[in-house]
């Protein structure tokens, strides 16, 4: 009974989501799983968990208040905020088509699949958008394949794991915010780890690649501006020499508006567009963070006691079992719910509390959530990645799905690591 109260609100969010997108699927709706808002999707299992919530209703106003003011919560935001900043000046100083003509200008015309592949991974890592770089290097893939260079479902499918690599790596991916906060994790111990995962993973995605059949051809470039690549490179840099996350996003964003003020034609005008923009394009998730923070405050002792008493039931509290409960927690959220993202806001909590308990430390916690999140938002075929592809191709996503062969490989890699690395 204490596990049923504890997942009831949790399981009326992820039935209505669901059950709206398999709705809209049977209808022939197109992106049918993102007909729905999440937002409305929660506000049901905001209720629930109303009324399951123990006190007298001041009491509950304030665990809500408390969930969704929760430092996590807020810092989360604040980097959200950040980040989202961060892309659009970069990409309206111009800094996104350097990046692009820069990595593809490195692309020799005898190893064009892998060239994509290894160019997706770095534009993806650089922006820390998946379907950004689906949108920018899918019609480059598409345009290959039309001349014979590749299949098309290969080639396609080539960059949406080029750009899971980046999505689940970057230090200003989602992804990465979301898991590294949930965690209390620190940024740097949980990028050593998850690079070292993905970078295995892309290379053995590369050796696999190398015996596609492949006919030599020719990307086009433009000239760029090396200084334009600076922002990304400075903020990698000093991600790496462990300084604090707002501090290596503000330097950046101000690096970048300093750049676009002398390299191009960028304004006070475009500046304050782009802070509104950037702010517009990740209010959902910021309302939808703040509502799972409200939700976790109303169910906080009833999940805290649910999981502590599944918990309990595990006779062995080996650290492996609890990074595979981890592991296997956010996947089938990510199968259900479509949305890496929100499949970590939601399994973070719980993914702290089994690390607590497994003597688990948070970086491992952090990158299982973040890579097997990615792992599975890659390779379903109603994921936002694999129907952007499917809709700039016009072929069906089941097609494309076998050839992601970077996000099978990542989930091998990943589970060996687990298995395996002490």
């Amino acid at each position: 009974m204490i596990i049923f109260q504890a997942f009831l609100p949790i399981l009326m969010f992820i039935g209505f989501f669901l059950g709206a997108g398999f709705y809209f699927l049977l209808n022939g709706s197109v992106d049918a799983f993102y007909q729905v808002s999440p937002i409305a999707a929660i506000l049901p299992a905001l209720v629930v968990g109303w009324f399951l919530h123990k006190g007298n209703s001041n009491e509950t106003v304030k665990a809500c208040i408390n969930g969704a003011s929760h430092p996590d919560i807020i810092t989360m935001c604040l980097i959200f905020i950040l980040a989202a900043i961060f892309s659009r000046v970069t990409f309206s100083i111009g800094s996104v088509n350097a990046t692009v003509n820069c990595a593809l200008s490195l692309v020799n015309g005898e190893f064009l699949l892998i060239g994509i592949f290894l160019t997706a991974a770095f534009i993806a890592t650089a922006i820390g958008t998946s379907m950004g770089t689906i949108a920018t290097i899918g019609p480059i893939a598409i345009g290959l394949s039309q001349q014979g260079i590749f299949p098309l479902s290969l080639g396609i499918a080539t960059v949406v794991g080029g750009a899971m690599f980046g999505d689940n790596l970057s230090l200003v991916s989602d992804t990465t915010i979301a898991a590294v906060a949930s965690q209390e994790a620190d940024m740097m111990a949980k990028f050593r780890l998850n690079a070292l995962i993905a970078v295995i993973s892309g290379a053995l995605t590369i050796f696999y690649l190398s015996f596609c059949v492949v006919k030599p051809g020719i990307i086009l470039t433009y000239d760029y501006q090396p200084v334009l690549l600076l922002p990304y490179l400075v903020l990698i840099a000093l991600s790496a020499f462990g300084l604090n996350v707002f501090v290596g996003l503000m330097t950046s964003i101000s690096l970048s508006i300093v750049i676009g003020f002398f390299y191009s034609s960028y304004s006070l005008v475009q500046y304050s567009i782009d802070v509104v923009q950037g702010c517009a394009d990740i209010h959902s998730i910021l309302i939808l963070s703040l509502c799972i923070g409200a939700l976790s405050g109303l169910i906080n002792t009833n999940l805290q006691n649910g999981i502590a008493h599944g918990i309990l039931k595990i006779r062995s509290k080996s650290s492996l079992i609890g990074q595979l409960v981890i592991a296997s927690i956010v996947s089938i959220f990510d199968i259900l719910i479509a949305n890496n993202t929100i499949a970590i806001i939601m399994t973070g909590p719980i993914a702290r509390i089994i690390a607590k308990n497994f003597s688990i430390e948070a970086h491992k916690s952090a990158a299982w959530l973040d890579i097997f999140a990615c792992v599975f938002q890659g390779i379903i075929p109603y994921g936002a990645q694999i129907l952007l592809a499917s809709s700039l191709a016009g072929i069906s996503p089941f097609v494309i799905v076998p050839y992601v062969y970077y996000c099978y490989i990542l989930g091998c890699v990943a589970l060996l690591f687990i298995f395996f690395k002490k």
